[in-house]
């Protein structure tokens, strides 16, 4: 099993430098389904038959997943896109070793049916009529309480990775994701670069803050660093977001501090490589990408592809969480979505130090 690892205080006063992203090329390998009716876990009683995104978060004894539009089983055949459609579900386990796969043992349900339900229900209107679905970007576990952040897409275009938002906004749960109470104010409006987020906590020893790397809804936006103390999570007003010098108040002065596109990202710290960790789909190289940074506001480096569509068809998500992370940094799993098969996935990638020549090929999309 992996074990997290957590920086010292005197190695987070010594973090600046770092390796380089051209440092490392890249393998990845598929472990198990995360969901369907392939996953080690049992999923006709809370009618899984197909769910993407699988966001994940953690505590000491649990890990939680937040996934995206789901659908049910039409009798005992597992259609794509099939009756029971929810606009998300949330599901946990203790099963905290994803080497031989996960098996997710319990759901937010409905208590009449047993059925997984929506912690924010969509309302399901065609598309661009006024809301389609709501989707999870984001879930945080910061000690008893869990933050999912989610999406209201107005409609989602013909063209793919391209979708448009009425607004997002946070639910909170403090019972382990048995109940949720949803945020009174939005926190992005339908322009806001901050509509899809990936959240991460600074490691032990750091400086206490919650940091988000936040995109436009959609595929093809940059991503822009905020940063908030976990007691103002749900306080739109008391976050902060890097203007490229400083940490202002105000998501319009965000910098972009990764180029777009930047799509369905997860962040992480890996204490092993002492750097920050962002995972995203480039819809333009069609592949997964890892970025390596010393902050969470960058500078971050060039991409080191991870899967790439032409092995895994209609790839996107590459979600993180500590507890997937080796203790020397050298290797994590994360969950991955395909779209044909319309389910999530553990996977394993190994990283390698790459030679120069490698290093500059990677980063060309060799």
């Amino acid at each position: 099993m992996i074990r997290p690892a957590f920086l010292s205080v005197l190695a987070l006063l010594l973090l600046g430098g770092g390796p380089a992203a051209a440092d490392f090329t890249a393998t990845v390998s598929k472990v198990a389904p995360l969901t369907g009716p392939t996953a080690p876990g049992e999923m006709k009683t809370p009618d899984i038959c197909g769910t993407d995104l699988g966001i994940v978060t953690e505590t000491p004894s649990r890990l939680y997943f937040a996934f995206g539009d789901t659908f049910g089983y039409a009798g005992n055949a597992c259609p794509r896109f099939g009756p029971d459609w929810r606009s998300n579900v949330f599901a946990h386990t203790s099963d905290r070793d994803p080497g031989d796969g996960i098996a997710l043992d319990g759901w937010l349900t409905d208590p009449a049916t047993g059925r997984a339900k929506a912690v924010t229900e969509g309302k399901h209107q065609p598309a661009f009529a006024g809301e389609q679905t709501r989707i999870p970007t984001a879930l945080l576990a910061v000690g008893d309480a869990l933050y999912l952040h989610f999406m209201s897409v107005h409609g989602f275009a013909a063209r793919g990775g391209v979708w448009d938002c009425n607004f997002s906004r946070f639910a909170s749960s403090a019972d382990g994701g048995e109940s949720w109470r949803e945020a009174t104010q939005d926190f992005g409006d339908a322009k806001s670069p901050f509509d899809m987020l990936a959240l991460a906590s600074a490691p032990v020893g750091g400086d206490g803050y919650v940091y988000a790397l936040g995109t436009p809804c959609g595929r093809f936006g940059g991503a822009h660093a905020g940063r908030v103390k976990p007691a103002d999570i749900l306080d739109p007003a008391g976050w902060r977001y890097f203007d490229g010098k400083a940490w202002v108040a105000g998501q319009d002065r965000a910098a972009e501090v990764i180029p777009a596109p930047v799509g369905e990202g997860s962040l992480a710290w890996n204490p092993g490589l002492g750097q920050w960790m962002f995972t995203s789909l480039n819809e333009q190289t069609a592949r997964i990408e890892l970025r390596l940074a010393p902050r969470p506001e960058g500078p971050w480096g060039e991409a080191i592809p991870l899967a790439r569509s032409k092995d895994y068809p209609a790839l996107y998500g590459a979600f993180l969480t500590p507890a997937f992370i080796a203790s020397d940094g050298m290797s994590f799993y994360f969950v991955m979505s395909q779209f044909g098969p319309y389910n999530t996935f553990i996977m394993h990638a190994v990283l390698r130090r790459a030679s120069p020549d490698q290093g500059a090929a990677s980063a060309r999309g060799g």
